[in-house]
């Protein structure tokens, strides 16, 4: 401070010098211009005192006006300086502004009074590291210093009303309040330091942490199956539905949520995050309160599904998360709860297979709409997942010639994307190979990635999961991807199809084409080949009729056979080989029963005999293990180059599309599959044991 003073008191001194110089230079120059052209200088005396006078005033008014202007500063300046004294004493001891000054080194070197009170100390030196009184590295503290103003204080709710994520992400609690920490660089005596201010966010952490647990949340619920069931019991279906009703709105009441029904059977509920939070914890016990109403001779529960959204900025992207996640929901089976995430989703129930529901009229709807898009299309393409059975074949198929009839002159512009070397393809093309149309109709990966166009249509049948298609780089590629399955939809898409037909509770990909085909106007134009194809997908998928068959089911089936089909030629395509046969008992013989009602098999895919495809070896010896009396549910796993794939199937009481889901696959509730890359038969064994443990543990929980 005194070397600052001894600064300006120079100033002040050379300032009026040079200016008094400045003018006794001007005054001296003016001079000697008059004096040049006079030859007598005692003319120029008068003149000459004059000029002195004249400076000598100058100078006076100059060191005047500087002096004065001198002491003002000074005076200011010994003001500010006691002024800041002053509030350097009230922020030090008075002020509630917590400091505390630390070396590079972490170590505190002095505090003030309001930090004193924080760490209840009485003395402002504190020779402790930075950590005892909270956590953070210097690297992180050296960061943050260097941070702008903007964003070492981000705001704690943006412009739209949002949550800020980064705001108050490093706050500490010392005591019962919250700090943030807001560090600046400092030179002192050649040393430096960081000052490190303790800014109290409590109120602010308190009110996010409020906004967060009483966020707005959307749910749609739909009663799933009351309409059906209504079919085959006698009861009041609307003292059913009112029973319903009574039980969602107690619920909702109970979490403090607001219900309200928007149509027949279909309601949207507004609760709060922190009530979303209670009932993941108790697994939506909501669902096992629904299925307890029976109807008829209490043989059928009633379900509900429900679709919520624990995302979105606002109320309309919150509505459209929720639809999309009902819609989940539904095509995953229902009597389920899908929990949308910002980043996943969560799944809850699916314990009760539902029944078979009437199709016709969705079919004719998508039926035409299909129609319609592949008229507006350029070309067609048609495909299914990869290890293609009979029926992704026969919905392929028969997907085409709906295509083929709707393109009209344009036909030959539909082409099937397709192993051509698996064994269920051979044995399908080899029926076909009297049919002129279908010459150039199956190509492989590659043939259709260089026709897709800007204009081209994707259908995909009998698989939902973009990444398990045939050719995922031509689904990647296309625009527009219309999607036909009976599996259930484990996500959300990341893109928007044309057209989504999933329906769980149908059979099969070739029941839903065939409904298709049969709702709309070429009905007539079914070949008995094509039908006999999707006939022997039906068959498959059904088990011969034993298994997920309705009276839709038969319904397609009937018209198959005014179509030419007959199930005299379809079980030829299902004789099995020797290999096959020698194939099954290596299954057989190394089949173990695990928690008394599920069994499990394994086979390493070098040991299967004869050409078979691995995963249809061990589809076939899940379904052989299902057949043994006290078995719920049965798994075969085989070993491929790197990877072991499980086959799950089960009966009416175990869903084990969960169990797989599990293990990174899907399916539907009785029929499903998974993939573990890059393991072992007896660690995959093991991993599936742990999802199957998993899944009873939450069916005893919600009992």
């Amino acid at each position: 401070m005194q070397n600052k003073r001894s600064a300006d008191s120079h100033i002040d001194v050379l300032l009026p010098i040079g200016i008094c110089a400045g003018c006794g230079l001007v005054l001296f120059a003016i001079l000697a211009a008059l004096a040049r052209g006079v030859a007598d200088l005692s003319t120029l005396t008068s003149d000459i005192t004059l000029f002195l006078i004249l400076y000598a005033v100058i100078c006076a008014v100059v060191i005047t006006v500087c002096a004065v202007r001198s002491k003002q500063l000074r005076d200011n300046a010994l003001a500010a300086h006691a002024l800041n004294t002053e509030i350097y004493d009230v922020f030090k001891y008075v002020a509630d502004l917590p400091y505390a000054v630390v070396d590079l080194k972490g170590n505190i070197k002095v505090i003030n009074g309001a930090m004193q009170q924080i760490l209840g100390l009485s003395s402002p030196l504190y020779h402790a590291p930075l950590k005892s009184v909270c956590d953070i590295s210097m690297t992180d503290l050296a960061s943050i210093a260097m941070c702008p103003t903007e964003a070492r204080h981000p705001r704690a709710v943006d412009a739209d009303g949002v949550l800020n994520p980064k705001a108050y992400e490093r706050v500490f609690r010392i005591g019962d309040r919250s700090y943030e920490l807001l560090p600046y660089a400092l030179r002192s005596r050649g040393k430096d330091y960081y000052f490190i201010h303790f800014n109290d966010v409590t109120d602010f952490v308190e009110l996010r942490a409020k906004m967060q647990r009483e966020a707005p949340i959307i749910a749609y619920i739909v009663l799933d199956n009351l309409q059906e069931l209504a079919q085959y019991v006698r009861v009041s279906y609307r003292s059913a539905a009112n029973e319903l009703e009574g039980i969602l709105k107690k619920w909702a009441d109970e979490i403090g949520g607001l219900l309200r029904e928007y149509d027949r059977d279909k309601y949207m509920m507004i609760l709060s995050a922190d009530a979303l939070q209670r009932c993941i914890e108790d697994n939506f016990r909501i669902l096992e309160r629904v299925r307890q109403v029976r109807l008829g001779d209490n043989t059928f529960p009633v379900t509900i599904s429900m679709g919520i959204a624990a995302t979105g900025n606002s109320f309309r992207e919150c509505e459209s998360i929720a639809s999309a996640a009902l819609d989940v929901a539904l095509q995953r089976g229902g009597d389920q709860v899908v929990v949308k995430h910002a980043d996943r989703i969560q799944v809850y129930g699916g314990q009760v297979k539902l029944l078979q529901s009437n199709t016709s009229v969705i079919s004719r709807v998508n039926s035409n709409q299909l129609c319609a898009l592949v008229a507006k299309a350029g070309n067609v393409l048609v495909m299914g997942h990869r290890g293609p059975d009979f029926d992704a074949i026969g919905a392929c198929v028969g997907a085409a010639r709906l295509a083929m009839c709707a393109m009209g002159d344009r036909a030959d512009n539909v082409r099937i994307v397709m192993d051509r070397k698996c064994d269920a393809f051979l044995t399908c093309a080899e029926h076909l190979e009297s049919l002129t149309a279908y010459e150039d109709m199956f190509v492989d990966a590659a043939t259709g990635l260089d026709l897709v166009r800007s204009d081209t249509l994707l259908i995909v049948v009998d698989v939902n999961n973009i990444g398990i298609v045939e050719a995922p780089d031509i689904a990647r590629n296309v625009a527009n991807i219309a999607i036909i399955d009976h599996h259930r939809q484990y996500e959300v898409f990341d893109f928007a199809p044309v057209l989504s037909y999933i329906h769980p509770t149908a059979s099969s990909a070739s029941e839903l084409v065939t409904e298709m085909i049969e709702q709309s106007p070429y009905n007539e134009s079914l070949l008995k080949e094509e039908a006999t194809l999707l006939l022997a997908g039906i068959m498959l998928d059904t088990k011969n009729f034993t298994h997920s068959t309705g009276a839709q089911t038969f319904s397609a089936v009937h018209y198959l056979y005014g179509r030419g089909a007959h199930t005299n030629v379809t079980r030829l395509f299902f004789y099995d080989t020797m290999e096959d046969l020698q194939t099954s008992s290596n299954f057989g013989t190394r089949a173990t029963i695990y928690r008394d009602r599920i069994a499990i098999t394994w086979l390493d895919g070098k040991r299967i005999q004869g050409g078979a495809h691995p995963r249809v070896a061990a589809a076939k010896a899940a379904d052989r293990l299902l057949t043994i009396r006290g078995i719920d549910a049965s798994f075969a796993l085989v070993k491929l180059q790197d990877a072991v794939a499980i086959s799950a199937r089960s009966g009416d009481r175990i869903n084990v599309q969960l169990i797989m889901e599990k293990l990174g696959g899907g399916g539907h509730f009785d029929m499903a599959g998974a993939q573990v890359t890059g393991d072992s038969l007896g660690h995959a064994c093991e991993l599936l044991k742990v999802a199957i443990d998993d899944y009873l543990k939450g069916e005893s929980d919600e009992e």
